[in-house]
């Protein structure tokens, strides 16, 4: 698919494509794209630039070179903590924990396309992912125990997509897994060979971004529903149905169907 325009950011790429989708691609392939404050700064400008651009309608998340990204670079993440004070230490984590809101609270679907090692905080930015695809070379790890640490977001995200059982299991021991074992726990929903990996998660965001707006409303109901009941769930979805009614994809919709054709979504 032609690329219409790059934003390079500096540890972070937005590429926008034809057909209304977008790549974001992590781009410290040199340290397998590790976490630093800069590549999580980067995200958050990214962030910024996907919401506010209405011609990105779906997003692949994924990483430049062999890997999608290892987690906490050891130099400049991980082993600064331990020398931190309580103000920057929260300061820091607190980044964190907004990077892995924006990426969740995107309205445009996000996919992982995940190319290799996913580790650690790597392993938590593809939780956060609204559909998330693997190639079979692919290695997903929660290796937070390996440092003596805790998981970030994947205490949270992690049991919403595996068992209990799974969960613990992963962040107890920090194993690896590969796509097709991930695939088994339904960790990813597809693994597929490397060299099928981009086309594939392409192909599913160019469908999503020719779909109407009402995607990025299943998407809010659903992430919002795990902190509601189920009364107020209920309400929230009322809500956002008259809303969607009132939407001229749903008047294309209604007029495609009588028409007998296919509608023509524009997103609006």
């Amino acid at each position: 698919m032609s690329i219409i325009e790059t934003h390079d950011l500096g540890t972070v790429k937005v590429i926008k494509h034809e057909g209304y989708y977008a790549t974001l691609l992590l781009n410290r392939p040199d340290v397998l794209n590790a976490m630093n404050p800069q590549l999580l700064e980067d995200l958050g400008k990214a962030c910024e630039l996907i919401e506010t651009d209405p011609d990105i309608r779906a997003v692949v998340l994924t990483g430049a070179g062999r890997a999608f990204c290892a987690g906490g670079d050891i130099h400049e993440d991980v082993d600064p903590l331990r020398h931190m004070n309580p103000t920057g230490f929260n300061k820091y984590l607190g980044d964190a924990m907004t990077t892995y809101r924006n990426l969740m609270n995107l309205d445009a679907p996000l996919i992982a396309a995940v190319n290799g090692h996913a580790v650690g905080g790597g392993f938590d930015i593809l939780l956060c992912c609204d559909i998330r695809i693997a190639s079979e070379n692919a290695q997903l790890g929660e290796f937070f125990v390996r440092m003596g640490l805790v998981p970030e977001a994947g205490n949270i995200l992690l049991p919403r997509l595996v068992s209990i059982g799974w969960a613990k299991l992963l962040a107890f021991t920090g194993d690896l897994i590969d796509g097709k074992k991930a695939e088994q726990i339904g960790l990813v929903e597809q693994c597929v060979p490397q060299e099928e990996l981009l086309p594939t998660a392409e192909a599913l965001a160019k469908r999503l971004a020719a779909g109407p707006k009402s995607i990025s409303a299943i998407k809010k109901a659903i992430n919002e529903s795990y902190d509601m009941s189920f009364e107020a769930a209920c309400d929230h979805t009322l809500r956002l149905q008259y809303q969607m009614v009132h939407t001229q994809d749903h008047a294309e919709a209604v007029a495609a169907f009588l028409e007998k054709r296919k509608p023509k979504f524009q997103g609006q």
